[in-house]
Parts: C-alpha cells; structure tokens; sequence
C-alpha cells in the first residue's frame, strides 16, 4: 500500500461525492491506495449513503471509519492509526483534486527521499459561482531545503504528500478548533529536510463555503484564548531539539497578526 488518503467527515453534503468521485478517478491503481473516510458526531443518514456509494462503485480500497467523537483532529488521527500506506495525503470533505493527483505526488515524492515532503499548487473556488478566487504559484519541479521560503506551506495539512516516516508517533492536538493544522505540521518540520512541488499543472481544489466552521465569527474571547494557548505549545517546542527557534518565533508572529486582523476586521464591521 503505496499511499492513505484521510478524509474527515462531519454530516457532509452533496459537496463530498465530488470529493470521492475525484479519488474514484485517480489514475494511479486502486491496489496502491486506500481512502479512509472518518465519519464523525451524527452517523445518520450519512454512514448509509457513504456506504451504499462505495458498494455502487465497487471501491474495495474504500473505508468508511466512524467515530462518535466530534473534530476534525480526532478524525485525523483516527486515520493516521489505521491508515498502511507508506506516504498520507489529507483531503477536506468539500474539497477535490486532479485525476492524476496521487500519481504524480507519489512519484515526486519518491523521487526526491522519504524525509521530503511534495506539495502541490491549489485554487480557490466558490461553492456557488464555481469562480476562480485564487491560485497559488509555486515554482513546478522546484526542490527546497530551506523551509522557511516554504513556510506558508506548513499553515495546511492538505495540498501534499506527507511519508509516515515524517509523521512517525506526532498526532494532531485534539484540544484545539483552529491552528491545529499549523502546529501538526510545525512538529513535522524537524524530520522534514526538504521540500518538492510537482514537476506539471496537478491542482488541489479547495471549495470556499461561507457556512463552513472557518468562516464562522467566533467570539473575541474565544479567539484570544485559543490564540494564546497555541502560542504556548510553539514555546513548548523551543526547548526540545531538532526545532528550528527562527521558524516558531515565525509562527507566533503570525497568531498575533491573525488575531489583531480578526479583530480589527469585527470592530470595524
């Protein structure tokens, strides 16, 4: 088992068959990948409709996993232990990729030694119009050693490949709601000594839903406190080895200016 695609899933919409239509799709071979879905909180009449799918489309390398406990994170890592494959790929349920996504990250990836990861360009786009908002530009065929010009990259769990052997016994913090895709990957950093992007045009789509929890306004206090215990778990990682300090004091310097945006952005509204 070449690669673990996991998908967290809390009652999904329509959205989620383009989802797995897209890794129905791939081109790489079903015997050389599986896709975990973990169904999270209300298991119907979602489990019934995942399952009658996967029995319709014949998708032996299809898992659907449930878990009575809520987050996204719990889901993950739910996915990470009972995942075989050699390399991860995290996927959002609302979210879709290229036919031949898997395919060409693994054999990037392979290429460029298991403590790399292969990150891939992505755009965008509006759950209603279906219009382009952005896209990124990363540089195909580029390999960077110095992680900091690629620290945007470690904000996101998706859009990658990531090898287990980077991953190794680290899990997402299950206490946190927000930035728990940051520190997941800031803790990864230290057994990560190179960066890929694809060598052609293979795209993560990313749907920008106004009803999903990341747009959803949170209260100032929750804001500030989720902020500053995050902070604290950065600092935690100063005083352990194999972690770069320039990179961590990066990070916290970005908690600070996202809360005083969220801020700025809810007073002056």
């Amino acid at each position: 088992m070449k690669i673990s695609v996991i998908i967290p899933t809390y009652k999904p919409e329509d959205y989620i068959w383009e989802c797995l239509e897209s890794l129905k799709n791939q081109t790489l071979s079903r015997e050389s990948f599986e896709v975990l879905i973990i169904l999270n909180g209300d298991r119907e009449p979602y489990q019934e409709k995942i399952l009658e799918y996967i029995k319709k489309n014949n998708l032996i390398n299809f898992n659907l996993l449930y878990t009575e406990k809520l987050g996204v994170s719990n889901a993950r890592n739910i996915g990470i232990e009972k995942s075989k494959g050699e390399y991860l790929i995290f996927i959002d349920d609302d979210d879709y990729i290229d036919n031949e996504y898997l395919e060409i990250l693994l054999k990037k990836n392979e290429e460029i030694g298991k403590n790399g990861i292969v990150i891939t360009n992505y755009v965008n786009f509006d759950e209603k119009t279906r219009k382009e908002l952005y896209k990124s530009n990363e540089v195909s065929g580029q390999i960077e050693t110095n992680l900091l010009k690629k620290r945007k990259c470690f904000s996101i769990v998706w859009g990658k490949i990531i090898p287990r052997k980077v991953i190794e016994n680290i899990r997402f913090n299950t206490q946190y709601k927000n930035g728990e895709d940051s520190l997941f990957m800031l803790e990864l950093s230290k057994n990560i000594d190179k960066i890929g992007i694809v060598d052609r045009e293979v795209l993560y789509y990313r749907r920008v839903r106004s009803n999903s929890a990341h747009y959803k306004k949170k209260a100032t206090f929750e804001i500030l406190k989720n902020s500053f215990s995050m902070i604290k778990e950065y600092l935690k990682l100063v005083f352990k080895t194999g972690y770069n300090k320039k990179f961590i004091l990066i990070r916290i310097v970005a908690i600070f200016k996202g809360v005083i945006i969220q801020l700025a952005s809810r007073y002056r509204n």
